[in-house]
């Protein structure tokens, strides 16, 4: 079997824990681990090796995905870049393709997950999707559904006809409910969670794509593929495929799963304590219940005389809002957008492919940032027209080439770059290369950098 790691996302619907270029499968909320890497360490359980998953990640979010398979010791894992997001048909489909190109079996199997999911319990899932490869050996395109443990609102729901050996026929798909219909759908006992996971063999995915999305030409060489990418239409795999082929089974599962939509999901997957609080963080609640108080930046939160509210604190955002509106969260974003503000793009630290940037103060005409930099790692040959920079070592050895002339710095040294003098950095040490950038002129916008290789 082979699995393929869907790794998109618009950052939007766990603001501003996430953000547009830093989405919640890269969060941290419950473990030392992200989403991200529960999913691949999940995925390498049901497949026992790495060079069976491939991870489908638009191209901006290349270099994070990269930094965090190598966090948990893993390099054979494939990363197929899509040139643009065009939603998870496409997406699916170039990892369809990358198996076309090495030559797969027919008969081989694939599992498509979401790289943003909650699963607790991994045997479960293992057992559900043990059930799944048999419907899947049958030809039917296999979906796995989490059985309600009450109303849910969030959630798009499968309807279940008659059984099968393993699972069910899917007899029709619900979209995300009102109170009322969730209410009904729990109590009949023939609705279930969808997961959004999927499994199928190959020659029978690639008989739908043929039939329901012709544009997508497999038997294109892989750059041509890839430069028609783009004109792919822009649709789900649910609307594309699901919703217009037949012979589609759904396996039922209780596996602790979540797809972790909002900050009440957080609060609802979280341990919680004697007054039903979830608490993450520096946080000190007086006379508080049913609440979740989150902070990730060190400074103390204290909440008093409160309940029933969500509580999330970074850097340089504070949200606060009931539990029955988080899913209004994305109307704050989007209103955000309106109005250009960064913070529903990138957090007060930013990850670019040669290091994290930290931004420690700013005014009309100065920035202040801390770079760190891991061994090896240098950024492109570029230089500013508007502003003038000041590095200076905390940590490490940098290689600096300025102007055309190479300078080295240790821990304690600086440098002074003046306007439109090209420069670049490299860490040519050992350990993390730590600096400090002051960045100072008339202009200090994001556009007045001029890359030169």
């Amino acid at each position: 079997m082979k699995v393929f790691i869907l790794c998109g996302g618009s950052g939007t619907r766990l603001w501003p824990l996430s953000r547009e270029n830093f989405p919640k499968q890269f969060v941290r909320i419950f473990s030392d681990n992200s989403l991200f890497q529960e999913t691949v360490k999940r995925a390498i359980e049901l497949v026992g090796n790495e060079e069976d998953i491939y991870l489908v990640s638009g191209s901006k979010y290349e270099w994070i995905v990269r930094n965090e398979l190598e966090e948990i010791g893993l390099q054979g894992v494939k990363i197929l870049t899509e040139p643009v997001g065009r939603n998870t048909a496409p997406a699916i489909a170039l990892g369809v393709k990358a198996l076309l190109e090495e030559n797969c079996s027919p008969e081989e199997k694939v599992l498509v997950l979401p790289s943003d999911h909650l699963i607790s319990n991994i045997e479960g899932f293992k057992e559900a999707v043990a059930r799944g490869l048999d419907l899947a050996k049958q030809g039917y395109i296999v979906l796995f559904g989490e059985k309600p443990s009450y109303p849910e609102t969030g959630f798009g729901y499968i309807k279940t006809g008659q059984a099968v050996e393993g699972g069910y026929i899917v007899e029709r798909f619900e979209e995300k409910p009102d109170y009322e219909k969730a209410k009904e759908y729990f109590e009949s006992g023939e609705h279930l969670w969808n997961c959004g996971i999927f499994l199928f063999r190959l020659d029978r995915i690639l008989r739908d794509y043929r039939q329901l999305m012709p544009d997508i030409e497999f038997s294109l060489n892989k750059g041509e593929f890839l430069e028609r990418f783009p004109s792919f239409e822009s649709i789900s795999f649910d609307y594309a495929i699901l919703e217009k082929t037949d012979n589609i089974a759904a396996v039922p599962m209780s596996v602790g799963w979540s797809d972790v939509g909002s900050w009440k999901a957080v609060f609802d997957s979280l341990s919680k304590d004697e007054n039903n609080n979830a608490l993450k963080g520096s946080v000190m609640p007086l006379d508080v219940s049913d609440s979740l108080l989150f902070t990730t930046n060190g400074k103390l939160v204290v909440s008093i005389g409160l309940s029933d509210f969500l509580l999330v604190n970074t850097e340089d955002v504070t949200l606060i809002v009931s539990k029955e509106d988080s899913q209004r969260v994305k109307e704050v974003v989007g209103e955000l957008k309106k109005l250009g503000d960064s913070r529903i793009k990138e957090h007060v630290s930013s990850y670019t492919p040669h290091g994290v940037y930290t931004l420690l103060d700013e005014g009309d005409r100065f920035k202040i940032r801390k770079i760190l930099m891991k061994p090896s790692q240098r950024t492109p040959l570029r230089r500013h027209h508007h502003r003038t920079m000041h590095l200076v070592v905390l940590k490490g050895t940098a290689k600096l080439s300025v102007g055309g002339e190479t300078v080295f710095l240790h821990e304690n040294e600086s440098y002074f770059v003046p306007k439109s003098t090209p420069y670049g950095i490299e860490n040519v040490g050992r350990v993390p290369l730590e600096l400090i950038e002051v960045q100072s002129g008339e202009y200090l916008g994001t556009d007045d950098e001029e890359v030169l290789e």
